[in-house]
């Protein structure tokens, strides 16, 4: 996450030396200020309404004005996608400015398992037909994956294809780690939602999954979802590129940014698409149908 504070601390101590910061998500970010509102969207969507409200709306703004502060002391900052990018000059680039910090921010992908992917799974017309209407889902199962549209995504699209056959009916396959009991609670919770959605028969949980099982999945299924709202990065979804599956992913943060973006040939030109984007269940649904 950077460690801003962590990082003006020691210098304060020791200012001739150079520090670093790999910003993987920005403690506080100006669409976090925004999802306060009623309209807003995330964890905190609507809790800027009434007294609560508003003394957590001046917290945050009084936390990001001191994020500014000891953001501007870091020498050398990168980040790990365009969307972090975005943030952290925004909320950082002032200080810096004022400092004359000489390096820009920057933008360091983290390592993804493609390589080993891409040999696992290899593209291929006979390895295509092993393919399954499933949909995989690869997120821990955190609150903020938004596995809840999901599932409501998938229920609704489950509807649009009664009329197909038994063995033909699409499947969604839902892989991640569980950290604590909060987790488990959580996973519980999601089994309960697809009881109640009538969408258990076509649903599968699977938790702190092997790297092998996460292959055979990913070589099977043809659509790869992702669900939360500005995503830093998205590491699952270029697992799914790499192993030939169609992303459809949240319209905003990394994976719209920087993953599933037009695909272009080394002369500029647009040659498609590379996935679906959709931010509400009608969108989502619309996507898996095409």
């Amino acid at each position: 996450m950077g460690y801003a504070f962590a990082l003006a601390f020691s210098k304060f101590f020791f200012p001739t030396i150079p520090t670093s910061a790999y910003v993987h998500y920005p403690t506080i970010s100006t669409d976090m200020l925004g999802s306060l509102n009623t309209s807003g969207q995330g964890l905190n969507a609507g809790t800027g309404n009434g007294l609560r409200g508003f003394v957590k709306k001046q917290y945050w703004h009084l936390f990001a004005r001191l994020y500014n502060r000891v953001g501007g002391s870091v020498d050398v900052v990168m980040t790990n996608s365009s969307w972090t990018a975005s943030h952290i000059r925004t909320l950082w680039g002032p200080a810096r400015s004022k400092r004359r910090k000489p390096h820009p921010v920057s933008v360091v992908f983290p390592p993804v398992a493609v390589d080993e992917i891409v040999r696992s799974i290899p593209l291929t017309q006979e390895s295509e037909r092993e393919r399954q209407p499933t949909i995989l889902c690869i997120a821990q199962f955190r609150p903020e994956k938004n596995h809840t549209l999901l599932l409501r995504s998938f229920a609704r699209f489950l509807a649009s294809t009664a009329n197909v056959k038994k063995e033909d009916s699409p499947k969604l396959v839902l892989i991640g780690s569980v950290r604590d009991s909060a987790d488990a609670t959580r996973v519980y919770q999601l089994r309960l939602l697809a009881h109640e959605l009538q969408i258990t028969k076509n649903t599968s949980f699977i938790t702190d999954a092997s790297f092998p099982t996460i292959l055979r999945h990913l070589r099977t299924s043809n659509i790869g979802a992702n669900c939360m709202w500005n995503e830093h990065f998205g590491i699952g979804v270029v697992e799914y590129l790499a192993a030939g599956l169609i992303s459809v992913v949240n319209d905003s943060g990394g994976p719209k940014l920087d993953i599933v973006v037009p695909w272009v040939e080394k002369e500029g030109a647009e040659k498609g698409e590379t996935g679906f984007k959709a931010s509400i269940e009608e969108e989502y649904s619309d996507a898996f149908e095409k």
